[in-house]
């Protein structure tokens, strides 16, 4: 009989509540169980024991891909270990360094060998920043397959500046060797920071740079290391520092184009092109004034290079002179020696095989076996039992030295035949060659161990700190918590200023104000200037670093000239090269009017209200004495804010910023004499500044800004958003920023404005030809 209601048959009829007492309530009637039921059911259970399984192969992977990860990591560690000779932490080894058996395809310091780091200048792009991400990075495989030519790599002036100074500091590089190739640069790609980082390096390794011919920006950097070879049939072009112009104004007239120029500064050159058909005074006097700074600079740097003691006749009688053969050249002390080809693998080969050869044959070891002899012949018991034996032995290995002597002598007057007997080709100490591009890869490689292992630090002191017993534990292991580094943040502002540019540089500045360890902001300015807007967004964001008593510290590149000083000048501090182009204190604007042209070819235009600000920049629209009178005023107010700006960075009066305005351009040399910078120097300098005096910490991390997306990264983020796989290859081959997608339709449209003269009249900026064309045919 079951107890149970729910088993009892189902009567159909409700039952009455039990409202006794001690007795349990009846539930009722449990409902029936349909498939729908079953199925849920049976779903539930399905989805626990898939979990389950997906729980343990995903502790199973995760268990894997940290063992992966560790491999990974240790297997670099020893690729490093191996090139450098040291820890991959970076901490030195007392004594001699032991070659170690570490995994990996990195050369090894077995036998001791030295090391000549090569610096390729015939195939390197040097700019200011890479653009695109690490795709750029691929490029030289991509071009590789086609042709003898090899592939130009693009490298940053840092990272240059970087390898430099690692070589000086690398026991195991003992000398460095520059390739100029075949070919005279004509663009300035090579950048001067690397002239001053070598003559600052006051290292006593020697240096050498070889070239097949040297005009006057490459023989300014060549003259920085320690020898210059130039091949024997080669030349070098010291013509001196030119300026040459492209004036349009014949052209515009002849189409019947009026390019409507306003501009405050006397100096204020960059729109000359349109105004102008030959070299205005004002213009003529600031390029012989930049022209003869420049020339200034770079003699008394070859000067001092290469302890020479030339006169303005003696530099004049060269400029004037021509190109001098690789004879002429070495004759007046510009080059010490002319070999036919690069000798750089003869030298190699000759002292390994001077090596080889001493080893084989004892040779240098001379001293060594006198003084066995003369031990053996002291210990007279000994000398009586073996001395017929060791004597004969001693003098078998003397001669077999003597031998191996005269061989040595032999290939070194073989090679002295070939090359000549300068006594660079002597004092060359290395016997194992490091292309640039390995020995950069190596240290990434040892900066990724560094980091890990600071990474690992860090959490190790994460758990220290929430657990005592476990903080005891990791001391009792040995484990010491590093303490808290300070921050060097570097934020570059490359190329034209525009909205694009100024919105990548604000979300940097961003980035790094929310940072509370960095410490001080080096302003890394490499630009002629631009949109006054944009300007002046990003100059508003650098103020923000004052309020929170973060200096920033400016380093001046190849130009920071109008709009580039005006994002600079509030700055604590701000270094330039002495080749620098800076100042251009200065406002233009205008437009095109081409109704003249238009109206030969049968189009009009007409507009309404006909005498409306409106349509001022309308190409088609003949500016009237009131639009005219409405851009003036704006060009002047801007020019007096901008005079006033500098006068509140720099310290100054106004009436001395008057002075040193006007639009005029100045060399870093020249600015500094004027107020404008305060001490010459690179990035190097300026980081090495900003350490000094705003850190304290007794090591201090640089990072840089706007980082480079990683491909990979940028690639998955794309495609997560339903972009094409074309379209997301190209997107992360050209360095988009994901944060541009989420821009409104107004930033775009603010962008696009940005970009079209006609539209926004007012640029601060030093404007080169190809600027100039491409506003005329392009717009931008």
């Amino acid at each position: 009989m079951a107890n149970n209601p729910a088993d009892a048959p189902n009567s159909g009829a409700a039952r009455a509540p039990n409202t006794g007492g001690g007795a349990a309530p009846n539930p009722g009637p449990r409902p029936p169980r349909g498939r729908a039921h079953r199925f849920a059911r049976w779903a539930f259970d399905a989805s626990t024991r898939v979990a389950g399984k997906t729980l343990r192969v995903g502790g199973k992977v995760g268990l894997l891909a940290a063992a992966v990860g560790a491999a990974a990591h240790l297997n670099e560690a020893a690729q490093v270990e191996a090139f450098f000779g040291v820890p991959g932490d970076g901490e030195e080894e007392k004594g001699a360094s032991k070659t170690t058996g570490g995994k990996g395809t990195a050369p090894s310091l077995a036998g001791g060998k030295k090391r000549v780091l090569v610096l390729p200048f015939d195939n390197l792009k040097v700019v200011e920043r890479r653009r695109g991400g690490g795709w750029q990075d691929l490029q030289p495989l991509l071009q590789g397959g086609g042709g003898s030519k090899q592939p130009t790599i693009a490298v940053e002036c840092k990272e240059l500046v970087q390898a430099i100074h690692a070589a000086a500091n690398d026991p195991n590089i003992s000398t460095l060797y520059a390739d100029f190739g075949r070919r005279v640069h004509r663009e300035p790609n090579v950048k001067h920071d690397p002239v001053f980082a070598l003559t600052r390096n006051g290292d006593p390794k020697p240096s050498y740079a070889f070239g097949h011919s040297f005009g006057m920006n490459e023989y300014f950097l060549a003259s920085a290391f320690s020898y210059v070879h130039l091949q024997a049939r080669g030349n070098l072009s010291l013509f001196g520092v030119a300026s040459s112009n492209v004036f349009l104004k014949g052209l515009l007239t002849k189409y019947g184009i009026k390019a409507h120029i306003f501009r405050h500064g006397e100096y204020k050159n960059a729109a000359s092109i349109f105004l102008d058909k030959k070299y205005s005074r004002t213009h003529l006097e600031t390029v012989k004034s930049t022209t003869a700074s420049l020339n200034d600079t770079i003699c008394t740097g070859i000067e001092a290079a290469r302890a020479l003691k030339f006169d303005n006749v003696m530099w004049r009688s060269i400029f004037d002179y021509g190109s001098l053969s690789a004879d002429n050249a070495a004759e007046i002390g510009l080059v010490d020696a002319t070999p036919p080809v690069d000798p750089l693998l003869s030298m190699l080969k000759c002292n390994e095989s001077v090596k080889r050869d001493a080893e084989d044959g004892n040779d240098g070891g001379s001293e060594d076996i006198e003084k066995r002899y003369k031990a053996y012949r002291s210990d007279v018991a000994k000398a009586a039992q073996r001395q017929a034996e060791i004597t004969t032995q001693l003098l078998d290995e003397i001669k077999k030295g003597g031998e191996a002597k005269k061989e040595m002598e032999k290939k070194k007057a073989a090679f002295r035949n070939h090359f000549g007997n300068h006594e660079s080709f002597a004092k060359f100490p290395a016997m194992e060659m490091v292309p640039l591009a390995t020995y950069r890869q190596m240290l990434n490689k040892k900066a990724n161990v560094e980091r890990r292992r600071r990474e690992f630090k860090d959490w190790m002191q994460w758990l220290g700190e929430r657990s005592t017993a476990t903080a005891l534990i990791l001391v009792a292991l040995g484990f010491r918590p590093d303490a808290r580094r300070d921050k060097i943040a570097v934020v570059t502002v490359d190329g034209n200023i525009n909205s694009s540019l100024s919105y990548e540089v604000v979300q940097a500045l961003r980035k790094v104000r929310k940072d509370e360890d960095v410490r001080a902001v080096v302003l890394r300015v490499n630009s002629p200037g631009g949109s006054v807007v944009s300007s002046e967004a990003m100059l508003e964001e650098i103020k923000l670093f004052g309020k929170l008593e973060r200096p920033v510290i400016c380093s001046m590149a190849n130009a920071a000239a109008s709009g580039g000083y005006y994002i600079a000048m509030n700055s604590t501090k701000i270094f330039a090269l002495p080749t620098t182009l800076t100042g251009s204190i200065g406002v233009f604007g205008g437009k095109f009017d081409v109704s003249k042209w238009a109206d030969s070819y049968g189009i009009h235009g007409d507009r309404y209200p006909r005498d409306s600000h409106a349509t001022a920049m309308d190409p088609l629209t003949p500016l009237t004495a009131k639009m005219k009178g409405n851009i003036a005023r704006q060009i002047l107010e801007i020019y007096d804010f901008f005079k006033q700006t500098v006068a509140t960075g720099r310290s100054m009066s106004v009436d001395e910023v008057e002075k040193v305005a006007q639009g005029r351009v100045w060399t870093g040399e020249q600015a500094k004499e004027v107020g404008l910078v305060d001490a010459l120097g690179g990035l190097d300098r300026a980081i090495a500044y900003a350490r000094t005096a705003h850190t304290q910490t007794p090591e201090v991390a640089v990072e840089y800004y706007p980082k480079r997306p990683d491909p990979l990264e940028a690639l998955q983020k794309q495609l997560s958003q339903g972009v094409s796989v074309w379209d997301a290859l190209l997107a992360s081959a050209i360095g988009a920023d994901e944060s541009h997608n989420s821009a409104s339709i107004e930033q775009l449209l603010s962008e696009l404005s940005d970009l079209r003269f006609a539209e926004k009249p007012h640029y601060m900026m030093t404007m080169d030809e190809e600027t100039a064309l491409n506003i005329i045919l392009r717009g931008e």
